[in-house]
């Protein structure tokens, strides 16, 4: 599938991409070397620099703070605008070929009665305009505005946090493999090479972004099987896989529905089995201003639920589940696309182990 933008749609999307690698190459360690001269000379206790509230009245009057944070908000809608603005030029291409019924590999099975958790229905993720669910092209969309959003830091096959979290999963048997949340699927890729004689599938709420994932792992000859599901009610029977796993999925929804997600892949967990979620580093892992900075998206970026996740207790969500869980780092080294954002990455895995009944 083609998604090359037109030249000048492209121009128009790269002068976009130039504002936030100003913001993320400019301001912000200009924001930074303020901010830590400001420190030296107070020198403010550790707890309130931890204090949303404190942050919030030493940095809301900064220029440095309201620029930076004013022009990632816009870059972020123009971000958007822009490419789906770009990629609708070739709407009906790209439906053509999202539509086609393909025998193998893998499969694709939708569920066109699906109901929409009003979490999910209600919210657009990172500000992108209709959700993952709602626009016939969202895959298409999310694929390229992603790559400006994370000023290429996935790399141009987009793996590398699969890639990071394929190093820190243990050397075992693995016959099946379930991937929750697992949009268009291409961070799958590194963990269907470390397993090629297991069985994969992934779930994913929205039918368009299955078919995009399905039509991208054909295109990649990859033998993935795609199913509508919520994470949140597996239809797979009890102890059917070996590995369970997601990225940046639990930070996305409510705490509830991260408890009843981790519930239902214990259940469908085997003896022994893992379940691995890997996320961003928690704010504690962070310096302050870092952690203010990623906060920050909850209240701007469509990330509703983003704090609530980073203040549970998602290790005691495993134990109670039945797991036996431990918080692993894992990291990924890249080279962004375009030069941005080189060198070593780090995530926080939840790593869990279902223990044996007695």
């Amino acid at each position: 599938m083609d998604l090359r933008l037109s030249r000048e749609h492209q121009a128009r999307l790269d002068l976009v991409e130039g504002l936030k690698v100003f913001v993320a190459g400019t301001l912000m360690p200009e924001l930074r070397e303020s901010f830590d001269e400001w420190c030296h000379r107070t020198s403010p206790p550790e707890h309130k620099l931890r204090d949303t509230k404190f942050m919030k009245k030493r940095l809301e009057s900064d220029a440095l703070y309201q620029s930076s944070r004013g022009w990632q908000r816009l870059s972020q809608e123009a971000m958007w605008r822009e490419v789906i603005y770009g990629l609708n030029q070739n709407k009906q291409e790209l439906e053509s070929a999202l539509s086609v019924e393909y025998t193998e590999p893998g499969s694709l099975t939708l569920n066109p009665e699906m109901s929409m958790p009003d979490y999910y229905d209600n919210t657009e993720f990172h500000l992108q305009p209709g959700n993952f669910h709602k626009s016939t092209i969202a895959g298409p969309i999310y694929e390229v505005g992603v790559a400006t959003y994370t000023m290429h830091r996935y790399g141009k096959a987009g793996d590398e946090m699969g890639r990071a979290l394929r190093n820190v999963l243990p050397d075992k048997p693995i016959k099946r493999v379930l991937y929750l949340g697992c949009g268009p699927a291409y961070k799958s890729y590194p963990i269907m090479d470390a397993f090629p004689n297991a069985e994969h599938w992934g779930i994913d709420l929205a039918e368009p972004m299955l078919r995009f994932a399905r039509q991208r792992a054909v295109d990649n000859g990859r033998p993935m099987h795609f199913s509508q599901m919520n994470a949140e009610s597996i239809q797979f029977p009890d102890g059917h896989f070996d590995l369970v796993y997601c990225m940046l999925l639990l930070h996305e929804v409510p705490t509830k529905a991260v408890n009843n997600i981790v519930n239902e892949a214990a259940r469908v967990l085997a003896p022994g089995g893992i379940l691995a979620n890997l996320e961003l580093p928690s704010y504690s892992s962070l310096d302050p201003l870092s952690a203010f900075l990623m906060d920050w998206d909850t209240d701007h970026n469509g990330e509703p639920f983003w704090r609530n996740y980073h203040e549970m207790d998602l290790i005691k969500s495993y134990n109670d589940a039945g797991l036996e869980a431990e918080l692993v780092e894992a990291h990924s080294e890249w080279g962004g696309a375009k030069g941005n954002y080189m060198g070593k990455f780090q995530y926080h895995v939840t790593m869990g182990v279902k223990l044996p009944v007695n």
